[in-house]
């Protein structure tokens, strides 16, 4: 008898305040959804954005739930993202249902809805995943799993007392699941209070895709990178050092990813070996294959704001392509290669995939609309006027850049610190040096004139700088990647080449 295909579970967690729509305003995740192969071996979920309440008065942006305090409002809860709890374990509910051994995970995200996504593939990583029929546990998992996260930066007593409570209740109560196969992530960003100090852990997804807004300036709107260390960022081929959990100064065991081998330094082998008895450990033949091979990771950053990243404008009549059609084409076919099955004519429908086949005008069409996005596509500039948004947003988004919230802010030295002070006001994001730049970047700096975004021309020290001197031109750049490709070439600063 032949053995039947593993199983495909696609996750998709939409953007703030976004929900299923079909009226122009689709993010470039519930795109995603439409296009996906829905057959009895691949099962899709999507879930609505953090924030949005899915209810009839939802429709209305003012709406507040019956009987409900301010602090339980819409606008609030898109602000800190109150729900965020109820979106992981939404995504954690569908897989204890439906997943099955030696299946394939695939998770894509948008805004917090990114967040959300990475925030599960480490759970599933560190927590492992609870049986279909035993729901009730949940509450324990969900507290084991964010209460190690909260201690990473406390007494070693506490972080000694987390780590032994997560894996108490990893190997009492959950069963090891595969490895994530791909993690797509469009321009992470995280307003969740509790976890805003701790994103020093990495999910160990087989494939990693991230597209990062070049221009969004909102405060409340910081990336989340993947790397945010004075190294440079890991790239296709190198081994993630999330495979295993970095130890206390205290002698404590190793926390062990279900379903993915250790790396270990040789520093931490003497306490390994004392704890290896007691350590979790898969069947040796759980440990070949996906949960053996190098981590693939791309971090790439687009022009345009949070939503021309994620989607979720509606298109004007001058506007053939949208700037966010892009970042959908080259996350598309990343995840194609990663293995995950769309419906081709609905790929071919909505220009996301080249047709090789005998009408030559297919092939133009995807070039075309490839040209017309990175060229011609409108940028919009939430907390400026006459850039694409209504002048009440831009007022009230702009109130938030006199407060002193917190935020992750570059280092002279390229490190990432949290700082209060001074007031964000509208500064642009901190882009690193090193940082990997798609080709519609570079095709908008030689076709427009007026796109000089200083954070990208002049590096990490161009944050503050609003106009670009002349001598900079549009910087120097060189090819990185894919060459001639309008959905993956990529470019780096030039002089920075031998640090990829």
């Amino acid at each position: 008898m032949s053995q039947s295909k593993p199983i495909q579970i696609v996750l998709c967690f939409d953007g703030t305040g976004n929900t299923f729509r079909a009226d122009g305003t689709e993010t470039n995740i519930l795109k995603i959804c439409r296009m996906l192969q829905r057959t009895d071996e691949q099962l899709v979920y999507y879930q609505p954005g953090i924030g949005t309440e899915i209810t009839p008065g939802s429709l209305a942006a003012t709406t507040l739930k019956k009987g409900s305090h301010l602090g339980k409002s819409k606008t609030i809860s898109q602000a800190l993202g109150e729900s965020f709890d109820q979106h992981v374990l939404g995504g954690y509910r569908f897989l204890m249902r439906h997943y099955r051994t030696d299946g394939n995970i695939y998770i894509f995200g948008f805004s917090r809805g990114a967040y959300t996504a990475r925030f599960l593939a480490e759970m599933l990583d560190y927590a492992g995943l609870l049986g279909p029929d035993n729901e009730e546990m949940i509450p324990f998992i969900w507290e084991a799993f964010s209460q190690w996260k909260l201690t990473r930066y406390e007494g070693t007593s506490k972080r000694k007392s987390a780590t032994e409570f997560l894996k108490n209740c990893r190997e009492t109560l959950c069963r090891p699941v595969s490895r994530v196969k791909f993690l797509g992530l469009f321009d992470t960003v995280n307003s969740i209070a509790d976890f805003e100090i701790n994103n020093d852990t990495m999910p160990t997804a087989r494939v990693i895709r991230h597209a990062v807004s070049i221009d969004e300036r909102r405060v409340k709107f910081q990336p989340v990178l993947l790397d945010t260390g004075t190294k440079t960022q890991k790239r296709i081929g190198s081994q993630s050092t999330t495979y295993k959990e970095r130890l206390d100064p205290v002698k404590t065991e190793p926390l062990v990813v279900p379903g993915v081998p250790q790396c270990v330094d040789e520093s931490h082998d003497a306490d390994i070996e004392k704890n290896e008895a007691s350590s979790v450990r898969l069947p040796e033949e759980k440990k070949k294959g996906l949960d053996d091979e190098e981590q693939d990771l791309q971090e790439i950053w687009f022009p345009g704001g949070h939503a021309d990243i994620g989607g979720g404008f509606q298109r004007e009549a001058n506007e053939e392509s949208q700037l966010s059609h892009v970042p959908l084409v080259w996350m598309v076919q990343e995840a194609q290669r990663a293995g995950i099955e769309f419906d081709q004519e609905k790929l071919y429908r909505n220009k996301c995939l080249e047709k090789w086949e005998q009408d030559p005008s297919a092939s133009t069409h995807f070039h075309e609309a490839i040209r017309q996005s990175s060229t011609e596509g409108l940028l919009h500039d939430r907390i400026d006027f006459g850039e694409g948004v209504s002048p009440i947003s831009v007022l009230a988004w702009r109130i938030m850049e006199y407060l002193p919230i917190r935020r992750s802010d570059m280092q002279p030295d390229g490190t990432w610190k949290l700082v209060h002070w001074p007031l964000h006001l509208g500064r642009a994001r901190c882009i690193p040096s090193n940082a990997v730049i798609h080709g519609s970047a570079i095709r908008r700096l030689q076709s427009n004139s007026e796109y000089r975004p200083a954070n990208m021309i002049i590096g990490g020290g161009g944050k503050s700088v609003k106009e670009v001197p002349a001598e900079y031109g549009i910087g120097q750049w060189e090819i990185h990647c894919c060459e001639g490709d309008p959905a993956r070439e990529t470019y780096i600063r030039k002089g920075c080449k031998e640090h990829h």
